[in-house]
């Protein structure tokens, strides 16, 4: 949600500004970012706090509400960002050691923690985990009639390695063996 002024614009203003000129350009969608609340914004949004909460620095739930409809009206679709990759180390006011541990959506230890990004990874492999981030998908999906999502960081979510330190230059074995996260690729099937 940028704007010309050096601040962040409102979801008023992205609809009464951006999307006629998305639709007047011949866009048939539109893919928002940073949707969900974080609490930091250097982050661009990627170290969520608020799952089921639209980012209040853009306005409110309605207000988010009023941009997909009249995207919708416009005959845009929507895609929004959604981080189901890791989420923010924040235990102040996010998920993170939720109930004090710290597995309860992670892996314990240094395995549920992403170091390049200072964020807690998710455990797929726990029945939890997927009723938490599928009910995520489906809240947007079902109150704010959302279109679709770009999942975020998939590297992170269908290799142990996460990326970290790993390049793909097109070979087989990099893609496919031991190193791929077997419930992270699982979940993402479920979820598509």
């Amino acid at each position: 949600m940028s704007s010309e002024d050096k601040r962040v614009a409102s979801y008023k203003e992205f609809t009464d500004n951006i999307l006629p000129r998305i639709k007047a350009n011949g866009y048939n969608c539109v893919q928002i970012m940073a949707i969900q609340e974080h609490a930091y914004y250097g982050s661009f949004g990627y170290h969520v706090t608020g799952y089921f909460a639209p980012s209040s620095r853009q306005g409110t739930p309605d207000e988010f509400k009023r941009l997909v409809d009249t995207a919708h009206k416009l005959g845009l679709r929507v895609i929004i960002d959604i981080v189901h990759s890791h989420a923010s180390n924040n235990v102040n006011d996010g998920i993170n050691r939720f109930d004090g541990t710290d597995h309860c959506y992670s892996h314990a230890g240094t395995k549920g923690y992403h170091s390049a990004w200072d964020s807690m990874i998710f455990d797929y492999s726990k029945y939890e985990v997927l009723r938490f981030l599928l009910s995520n998908l489906a809240y947007y999906i079902e109150e704010f009639k959302v279109d679709g999502f770009r999942f975020d960081a998939v590297t992170s979510m269908m290799y142990h390695h996460h990326g970290i330190n790993t390049g793909f230059s097109g070979s087989y074995n990099e893609y496919f063996g031991y190193q791929c996260d077997i419930d992270g690729i699982a979940y993402l099937m479920l979820a598509n």
